[in-house]
């Protein structure tokens, strides 16, 4: 594919650090890199902010950096150049008049959206936007220090509607999304990514790293801007004695003194007491950070609000663990106790405590840190990024590139459509054992996915032990085979898996038939498992969203009214990224190549969530059963 990336403000060559260079320039530049390597031709087009920038360079293979020439040739604070975004979009309509137009476009930024709308306008080039941040979030959180454009809200609200895909980053945005009325069946999920070769573990130098040979270490990164929570790690120093914290990012080092967040942080150490224990590093060149995190015990990423949050991957692929505000792209990114902790924003004895419990025990700080380093491979490395984009990309480039087979998305119809991965394609066999065969090829890849989530299986066995015996509740929701699949989940609950237990309340929201007809004639399709989850969900029961595609309307739209009412929502589905995935709390997704394949890996998966409820439940009662015979 011919694939023009827009990024307005956010150049792929800018130095990080700077207030307006930050984790969206690393990801243009990072996906257009993959992208390329992946024999695609990408140009990012990014405005000119000097003079003697030539209009074209070289990114890496594939992939190729467009200065466009609007707007003085000096750095320009990205809130003032919204007047500019017209003209932007007119100059790349003439350079793919002159050069060849592009197959599809991928907007980064609402600003971006809008130039590419604009270019793209009377062509049937598709428009693909990633936001990176909501006007909305940002208004939420700053208020009247919201320095963006007014127009912003109405833009991002108008660009949701308009555009073929929106790329959310994280499931945060896309419940943020949902409130802006962006039409669930174009809205997906794929990461923000990390370089997991540059960024990875390394055995530690004693000079600079491990506990014990000098003082723990914290490490905090960004932009210095408020935002970002600088201060919330300083006063959370004063509670750990003996450690020290260091600051990345921001000015170089010598222009420190000058900028003004940079002065209003050292004051606040001054006035705390820990002056002597924190460090402004200034701008840290990009091949020394894989260095630093690795000389850090500990990685804060304490701000008020995240859309994504690039330094919580980076830690986590040098092996390092995280303490995090619940906010955000970081209720994503950090695993709670799994791979650091979540704590609330703006808390600084919150972040004290959460800093104590991984000092205090290097045994579990390493643990996290390994695990860390696992899922930072396995999610987000940039090649499975790029791979994920380039599907999403692809299913809109129909004219020119056949959708692939099953990709996600490329049919939103719903159960029926065909939900293929990556490694495996559906296609027309010639008699049963050639087909019986191709299955077992599905089922195999569909297995091996399952079987790298066990610990999430686990997990929803425990919590299901927990909220069932509690007195809570169950509801599953599912069309055509995934129906079933609910009704076999909720029978083994009200029943028994293995042995006997107590029965459980648990409902198949498919299953009552009544209901169903009676919401179907007076509410309409979209709203019979809603409805029902409105009726029989509690704050704190589950719901279980069964869902090939991800993309079956009805069962989106009882995800979302189960969110609303307090439940926690599981989703069960094909290949990721798909719109319940982004809305779900957590997602069990199996890339198996067929739709009957996925359903069979789901059945499995209810099987083994079954037992491992039933294990939960036997260690609670025999731990009950020592307490009374001690």
């Amino acid at each position: 594919m011919k694939i023009a990336m827009v990024s307005e403000h956010a150049s792929p060559l800018a130095a990080l650090g700077g207030v307006d260079a930050g984790g969206q320039n690393v990801h243009v530049a990072a996906l257009a890199r993959a992208l390329g390597r992946r024999g695609h031709e990408v140009e990012v087009y990014t405005r000119r902010d000097g003079l003697a920038l030539p209009e074209r360079v070289p990114l890496g293979p594939g992939a190729t950096v467009v200065h466009v020439p609007v707007g003085p040739p000096v750095p320009v604070a990205k809130d003032d150049l919204h007047p500019l975004m017209p003209a932007f979009g007119r100059w790349m309509a003439g350079d793919w008049a002159a050069r060849g137009h592009p197959d599809v476009v991928h907007a980064h930024f609402w600003m971006s959206g809008l130039a590419a709308l604009e270019a793209a306008s009377g062509t049937a080039i598709p428009v693909v936007q990633t936001f990176h941040a909501l006007g909305t979030v940002k208004r939420r959180h700053q208020g009247a220090a919201d320095t963006s454009p007014p127009q912003r809200l109405d833009c991002e609200r108008e660009l949701a509607a308009r555009v073929d895909l929106v790329i959310a980053t994280c499931s945060d945005e896309v419940r943020e999304l949902a409130r802006m009325d962006a039409p669930a069946d174009r809205v997906t999920v794929v990461p923000c990514g990390v370089d997991t070769e540059h960024f990875a573990p390394a055995p530690r130098d004693p000079a600079t790293g491990g506990i014990g040979t000098r003082p723990p270490r914290l490490l905090t990164v960004g932009r210095l801007v408020e935002r970002k929570g600088f201060d919330t790690a300083i006063c959370a120093l004063a509670s750990l004695p003996g450690v020290e914290l260091v600051i990345a990012g921001g000015p170089p080092h010598e222009d420190l003194a000058r900028d003004p967040e940079a002065r209003r942080l050292q004051d606040l150490a001054r006035r705390r007491g820990v002056a002597d224990r924190v460090r402004l590093l200034g701008q840290v060149p990009h091949a020394g950070m894989p260095a630093l995190y690795r000389s850090a015990d500990v990685v804060l990423s304490t701000p008020w609000y995240e859309p994504f949050g690039i330094t919580p991957l980076e830690a986590a692929a040098c092996g390092v663990p995280v303490v995090g505000s619940a906010v955000g792209g970081l209720l994503d990114t950090v695993e709670d106790a799994g791979t650091g902790l979540l704590v609330p924003a703006r808390d600084p004895a919150a972040v004290a405590d959460a800093v104590t419990t991984i000092l205090d025990d290097p045994a579990l700080a390493r643990r996290w840190g390994e695990r860390a380093r696992r899922r930072a491979v396995e999610r987000y490395d940039w090649a499975s990024v790029a791979a994920a984009t380039e599907k999403c990309l692809q299913r809109l480039d129909g004219s020119r590139n056949p959708v692939l087979v099953g990709a996600p998305g490329a049919d939103s119809r719903g159960e029926g459509a065909s939900t293929a991965s990556t490694a495996t394609s559906v296609g027309r066999v010639d008699d049963a054992a050639a087909w019986l065969a191709q299955h077992r090829t599905q089922l195999d890849e569909g297995m091996r996915a399952l079987l790298s989530r066990a610990d999430l299986v686990e997990s929803w066995g425990r919590q299901m032990a927990t909220v069932l015996s509690g007195g809570g509740r169950l509801l599953a929701v599912g069309n055509g085979g995934s129906a079933a699949e609910a009704q076999h989940l909720t029978g083994e609950l009200v029943g028994r898996f293995l042995e006997d237990r107590a029965a459980f309340s648990a409902v198949a929201l498919c299953a009552e038939s009544a209901s169903l007809t009676a919401i179907l004639n007076d509410y309409g399709p979209e709203e019979v498992f809603a409805r029902q989850v409105e009726a029989h969900g509690r704050p704190g029961d589950i719901l279980v969203a069964l869902s090939t595609s991800g993309r079956s309307p009805n069962v989106l739209a009882a995800a979302k009214r189960a969110h609303d009412t307090g439940l926690t929502v599981w989703a069960l589905t094909g290949p990721e990224p798909n719109p319940l995935a982004g809305t779900a709390d957590e997602v069990l997704a199996v890339p198996a190549g067929s739709t009957a394949a996925v359903q069979e890996v789901h059945l499995v998966a209810v099987h083994a969530l079954c037992a491992a409820m039933d294990r939960a439940l036997a260690a609670t009662a025999g731990a009950a059963q020592a307490q009374v015979t001690a």
